[in-house]
């Protein structure tokens, strides 16, 4: 999950609401270690309706993160998905959309 490239805006992603493997592409110069993945109804993590810990590597010059979310009790609407950084709480948010 990127931006578009040459813009500030945030692609939207969708997702099933069903059980979910992840493989996030983490911002530029993100570091790798552990990351919490939260899905949340807003920027401020109330009515998260899924998260998982995950370790992060860095390949090719890109950091992934890979995690399993647990989607199936998630309504169907838009929500945000936040990576969290353990060392230090940097947060990032992605639109997302749920089916």
């Amino acid at each position: 999950m990127r931006g578009i490239e040459g813009t500030n805006t945030l692609q939207e992603v969708s997702l099933p609401a069903r059980v979910v493997h992840l493989s996030i592409v983490l911002p530029r110069f993100s570091d790798p270690g552990r990351y919490l993945i939260r899905v949340s109804k807003d920027k401020a993590g109330s009515e998260v309706v899924a998260q998982a810990v995950g370790d992060a590597a860095t390949s090719d010059r890109k950091t992934t993160a890979v995690v399993t979310l647990d989607l199936r009790t998630a309504q169907t609407g838009e929500y945000y998905l936040a990576t969290v950084r353990g060392a230090d709480n940097g947060t990032y948010y992605y639109p997302l959309k749920i089916n």
